[in-house]
């Protein structure tokens, strides 16, 4: 029987699992190659060939590699012609769900930082002025990664009055957003910064997550731009903000009260909050 890796990525495109398609034929052709390298072909290969394969690959990888294996050795089980070529591709099936994933050490994903854990990050991003700044910047307002670099140069900066309106991500809603005097220099400095990167990349909103990437290797913690933002909602509600404030500031769905009927009385109440109750003051005041 002659059944190519071909075949079976178009089979997976039919059930239209475009993705995996693509991932698996990368994967079966990098084993194609390893085979005919021992004088083999994909018609032949064992399970012993699969594993040995596999200690050469890195334990994400491998595992990525286990999975296309054995999904390619099942749609050749369905394509069996006769009964002696089910027999034989089944038990290869079976012995390849017999092989172990590879073990991966997993990094501890913290989904928020304590103040001890962010003072350590920007002791560390010191390292890098635009990544020290860009912790500041993510960190202090807690905004998605689209909102920090698009909707942010896209957005009405009001520099002597210290506060922002840009768009919300998911809502395209407009919000309000303050900062503190301790935060000009980071602000603007991020703003330059943001400005070109929004410029010159084709996701600007990645640009920060890859730059943090091995400072977040040195605390032995996974750390992303969202990491800021989860930061700010649990800093600022152990501090006893209201949970509507918090929201509002984080872009989420929420009610504003009655009470506050127009932008003017929203930005006096969130001034007063950043001013004398935000989460990072400390860290700006020993800076």
């Amino acid at each position: 029987m002659r059944v190519s890796i071909d075949d079976f990525v178009e089979y997976l495109r039919i059930q239209r699992d475009t993705d995996t398609a693509k991932t698996y034929h990368h994967m079966l052709k990098k084993f194609e190659e390893y085979l005919r390298g021992q004088g083999k072909t994909l018609d032949d290969f064992t399970p012993l060939d699969v594993e040995t394969y596999m200690a050469q690959l890195k334990p994400a990888t491998a595992n990525v590699f286990l999975a296309s294996i054995r999904k390619y050795a099942k749609f050749r089980v369905s394509m069996a012609l006769d009964m002696q070529e089910f027999y034989f591709e089944s038990r290869r099936e079976t012995a390849l769900y017999n092989i172990r994933p590879r073990k991966i050490t997993r990094k501890i994903r913290k989904q928020a930082l304590t103040l001890e854990e962010l003072e350590k990050l920007l002791e560390l991003t010191k390292q890098d002025p635009k990544v020290y700044i860009a912790t500041m910047f993510h960190f202090y307002f807690g905004m998605r990664p689209v909102e920090a670099t698009i909707s942010f140069v896209e957005g009405d900066i009001k520099w002597r009055d210290r506060y922002m309106i840009i768009r919300t991500a998911k809502t395209g809603h407009e919000r309000i957003l303050p900062w503190s005097r301790e935060m000009d220099y980071y602000v603007s400095e991020w703003y330059s910064i943001a400005d070109k990167i929004v410029s010159k990349r084709k996701y600007p909103q990645e640009w920060y997550t890859k730059h943090l990437k091995p400072y977040a290797r040195a605390m032995g913690i996974e750390i992303t731009a969202k990491t800021a933002r989860k930061t700010f909602e649990t800093q600022m509600r152990n501090l006893g903000i209201e949970q509507w404030k918090i929201d509002f500031l984080l872009g989420h769905t929420t009610k504003v009260p009655d009470l506050y009927t127009d932008w003017t009385q929203i930005l006096f109440e969130l001034r007063k909050i950043i001013e004398t109750k935000h989460y990072m003051r400390s860290i700006l005041e020993g800076v």
